[in-house]
Formats: C-alpha cells, structure tokens, sequence
C-alpha cells in the first residue's frame, strides 16, 4: 500500500541523506571507473567504426563501416557518440562510445527510483535502486559501446513520466512520453516503445482509468510524437531516398519480421526463463520469491501492485513470443523486476514468506562475511597457487592478485561491522527493514566496482592480445610500405580490426557474402595484381584454412608476416581466432612462423 511520509527538509549532504549520496557515488564509480580501458569487443566495433566514418565522411546520416552502408540499428545511438566524440575533435575512444550507456544506466537507475517514490515509499525505492545496481547486468551491459542500455533507459524513462503524470490529459504530457518512446525506438528498436505503450496499457486497464485518456489531446501528442520519431528518415531522406528506403526495410526486418518469422537468433519459447534469472544475479532468489509471494497475495495487493505484477508478466510474456531471443533483449523488464523484489523484501509478513526472506537475507550477509576472511588470505594462496601453474601470467596480474584482496576484504568486514545497528550514526540505511539486506546490498556494490572497474580492466589490457597487436601491426606495416589500398580483408567479419586499422578509406574485402565460395580465386587475383607492390591480407587463422588451393596455400604458408601471439595460458583451439597477416614483397624482421594448415 502506498505511503505518504512528510519529512522536514535536510541538507543534502546531511546525515539523513547520506546513504542516497554514497549510492549515486557507488554507481557512478561502478559505470565510469576505468571505464575506456577495456579495447572493444563484439558488437562494440559497430558503434565505433560508424561513429568514426561519419567524422570521416563528414556524413551523419547514412552510416557506414568500413565506408559501405549500414542500416541495421537505428541511428541516434550513433549520434548521442557523436555528441561526445565532437568535444574530442572526432576522434573516438572506447571511453567516448561508452559514455552514452553508462549515462542510460544512470537513468534507469533514476527513472526506477521515481516509480517507486511516486507509487509506493522511499523504503521501497531505495531498496529497488540497490537491488539494480547490484545486478550484473547492469553494469556489464551499462559500459559497453552498445545500445541496448540506451533501449532500456528510454523506456524506463518514458514509463517513469507517465506515472509521474497519469492523471494529467494536456498535451504536453503525453507529447513527452511519446518522445521518450519515439527517441529510445531510434536508439535500437521498437521495443523502446512497445513496452512503455504495453506497461501504460496494463495501468489503464487494471485501475480501470482508461476512459479519461480517451480524448483528442492523446491523438493530436501521439501524432506529433510519430514525426518526432519519422525525423531521423527524414533527414536520411535528404541524402538519398534510396537509403531512406532502406532504413524503413530494416525497421520492419529487424522488429516485426524478426518478432513473426526469425531470420537469426532464434530460440524456443522457454529461453527467457533461463535469461530472466541470469540477468538479475545476485538477486535472482528473492525475485523468483518475489513473483510467487505476488501471486499467492494477488487479492491483497493494491492496484498499483497488480499493475506491476501484470506489467513484468507481460513484458516477459511479448519477448517470449517473439521467434527471435538473445539475453540483452529482455534488459527493459528489469528495472520492474527490481521494484517487485523491493516490494516483496519491505512488506511485513508472516509464516512462510517472512521466515525464508530472513533467512535467505542472513546467507547473504554471512558470505560476504566470510569472503572477506578468505580474501585476507587470499594473497598467501595466490603465493602457493602460482608456484604450480604450468605457466607464468604477466606480472601485472601477479601484482594485482597480491594487492586487491586484502582491501576489498576489510572492506566486506567493516561493512558487516558497521551495519550491525539498523540505523548507524543517525542514518537512514534500514531502508527496507532488514539490516541484512544493507550489508549484502553494499558489500555487494562494492564487489561489482571492483570486478567491472579494477578487474576486468587490468586483466583486458594485460591478458587479451588483439588491439596491442593490430596497433602494432599497423606500425610494423607502415615501415614496409604496405599502406592506402595495398591492404585487404579475405572476407566481411572485421568490424574489430577495421575500427583499429584507423584507415581513411575502404578497406577492400576480397570476397563479399555471397562470393565466399570464390575464396580461392580472388585471393590469388590480389596476390596476382600485387607484382613487386608491397600488399597484405589480414585474416583470423580459420579463415585462412578455409582456402583449398595447394598452391595458393604453399604461397600464403611462405608469406606470413605478422602472427598474433597464443599465450601460454590459453587453450589452443583459440588459436582459430588469432589474427594472421600475410604479405607479399615485404619480408621486413617481423615475420612469423607458424603452420597454417594442417
């Protein structure tokens, strides 16, 4: 049931508003530390290398990689890069691509914490806002050069206005809404705006108010609120109705054709029971509790409780039906999985649901407890440890498991210290009635700052070899001329290489989609074309095994120029995807020997 509490103002930085100053310091700790260190990965390349060639290109309305279009994401994720990478002279660095999720991240985060205040208490969003914090996901997905945070911020945010405003009918209110929706659809894809419409929907009907939004304002907003959305193509338009055509197909293609009749990532029906509880580690039980206390209670509930029962169910239920699955489609049900689990740990109970809530809570706090005497220890282990290993690590790492452990056990020990008392010093840290709660809640921030902010970081720059080598290799080929157009992709996988490789210009692919079979063939025309001109072809392992020609292989085995290094603690099948660089006419000191094929 809703609570109004009326408070005497404080200070910001009083004691009373201590806690919510650490959690928005935690979380901007969490999403920035670091946070341009890692190299790109993935789909990351995508945003990068577009954002790129639009600076290059000076074209910001018709994106491209490796300078030939592409159309298959939205385009204001590109932009608001952009944005950052204008204060940067356009040039882009991991850190300015991520900077737009990490920021959406931050949003969600606020937009929840509005639902809830506005619904329910501030117990009840504080505990929401440290339960989506501490997930993993958020901080995995909220520092990659990707949009699928920014999908779910415009959601949430749009969601989080409507309920701030639900009793509201000007136009204003609705046009904003509507904008929130059409502004996150241009970020990644229509699922910006159908789940805010779907989650509004489910308000309408199960507190039976949909009648007083049934008036010419809502139409005349939602007119305006589809230009809002229309006016990226429009731009595009101005270019070339070609592509502005083709930004329409892909629209269709990558929502509805790929919600009816999947062309790829398909998944049976089932998998989101499996990606919904991944997603929300750590707290994944008290969801799962969460969900069946709702529904045993569902005639105590209130209808703002029903509303958010009905919304994660529906939410789950649309991405279900849809034939396409991958694990980040469903981030936009998460900040409601939060506000449910919030409200199940700050309702009061009895029997049953209050006796498993407390004991679950205790196991929470008594392994963050315990971590923190294994951790004090852990460097002596790490000293024993290494001894046996059937290899050396970088000394960077060795360094790193001698020196983290032990502040980060201290700090799980102090926090379980401190917060013996519920209200510490005056604060308000029992947010939710139980103590237990705000130490797993913190001692677990602070286990996610260090594995996303400190961990990954040194372990990306120190154990993952491929941007060291292609910015060495880069180098290395412009000291034996191999430079403009005398360097080639076999075939169209090199988002990655292209974004580093840093070339003004096309790079040429020898053998497009539907020309892979000819591999054979184009690489020895290019290699035939060289003549005494230095040229290379930079491919990973496997597809250099892909060609079946003795002699081209006998060619391409007596030109290998730059190998990219399998370390000694890696498996050998990852060999496959190691970076292999054959040049022609230029031998050069750096040339490495290795068995192509087998």
């Amino acid at each position: 049931m809703k609570t109004n509490v009326i408070e005497d103002r404080k200070p910001f930085f009083s004691k009373t508003n201590l806690p919510d100053l650490i959690f928005w310091i935690m979380a901007v700790i969490l999403l920035f530390l670091n946070l341009g260190v890692k190299a790109i990965s993935g789909s990351e390349a995508r945003w990068t290398g577009i954002v790129r060639e639009m600076f290059l290109s000076g074209n910001f309305v018709q994106p491209t990689i490796n300078f030939e279009l592409y159309f298959d994401k939205p385009i204001v994720s590109y932009w608001l890069i952009a944005i950052f990478a204008f204060f940067n002279k356009g040039e882009v660095t991991e850190l300015l691509a991520r900077i737009p999720s990490a920021l959406a991240a931050l949003a969600a985060l606020w937009a929840t914490r509005v639902i809830a205040f506005r619904l329910w208490s501030r117990d009840v969003a504080v505990t929401a806002s440290w339960i989506f914090l501490t997930i993993y996901s958020l901080a995995f997905w909220g520092r990659l050069a990707e949009a699928d945070m920014l999908n779910m911020a415009f959601g949430t945010l749009a969601i989080a206005w409507y309920i701030v405003k639900r009793d509201k009918t000007d136009v204003f209110s609705y046009f904003l809404f509507g904008t929130l929706c059409a502004v996150g659809g241009q970020t990644k894809g229509l699922s910006a705006i159908a789940i805010p419409v779907l989650v509004v929907l489910t308000d309408l009907v199960v507190n039976k108010t949909w009648k007083r939004h049934l008036n010419w304002r809502l139409f005349a907003a939602g007119i305006l609120s589809l230009l809002v959305y229309f006016l990226p193509f429009f731009l595009i338009a101005t270019k070339s109705s070609e592509t502005f055509m083709n930004g329409l197909y892909q629209v269709f293609r990558e929502n509805i054709t790929r919600f009816f009749n999947p062309f790829d990532h398909k998944g049976p029906w089932y998998d989101y029971f499996k990606y919904l509880p991944q997603l929300f580690i750590p707290w994944t039980p008290f969801l799962v509790l969460a969900f069946a206390w709702a529904c045993k209670e569902w005639k105590r509930l209130s209808g703002d409780e029903r509303w958010l029962l009905v919304s994660n169910i529906v939410i789950f239920t649309v991405f279900s039906l849809s034939g396409s699955k991958r694990v980040y489609y469903i981030l936009p049900i998460l900040p409601f999985c939060a506000l449910l689990t919030a409200l199940y740990l700050c309702r009061k109970e009895n029997g049953f649901w209050e006796k498993i809530k407390v004991v679950l809570l205790q196991v929470y706090e008594w392994v963050f407890f315990i971590a923190g005497f294994i951790l004090l220890v852990a460097p002596l282990i790490w000293h024993f440890v290494k001894r046996v290993l059937p290899f050396e690590l970088p000394q960077e790492v060795s360094t790193f498991l001698y020196a983290f452990p032990i502040p980060l056990g201290i700090l799980f020990l102090f926090i379980f210290l401190y917060f013996r008392k519920r209200n510490p010093a005056g604060t308000k840290w029992d947010f939710c009635g139980y103590s237990s709660f705000t130490r797993a809640a913190v001692s677990c921030a602070i286990l996610m700052i260090f594995v996303f902010g400190i961990a990954i970081p040194v372990f990306d720059v120190t154990l993952r070899t491929g941007k060291p080598f292609i910015l060495s290799a880069v180098r290395i080929m412009e000291e034996n001329g191999i430079t403009g157009n005398n360097i080639a992709f076999p075939v169209k996988t090199y988002t990655t290489m292209t974004y580093y490789l840093s070339r003004p210009h096309h790079i040429p692919v020898l053998a497009e989609e539907s020309q892979e079979k000819d591999l054979d063939k184009v690489l020895a025309e290019f290699f035939a074309k060289a003549g005494t001109t230095p040229v290379a072809v930079i491919a990973e392992l496997r597809d250099w095994r892909r060609v079946q020609d003795p002699r081209l292989r006998k060619i391409i085995q007596e030109n290998i120029f730059l190998v990219e290094p399998l370390m000694k603690w890696e498996k050998k099948k990852a060999a496959r995807k190691k970076f292999v660089i054959i040049a022609l006419n230029a031998p050069g000191p750096h040339r490495g020997k290795i068995q192509i094929f087998q």
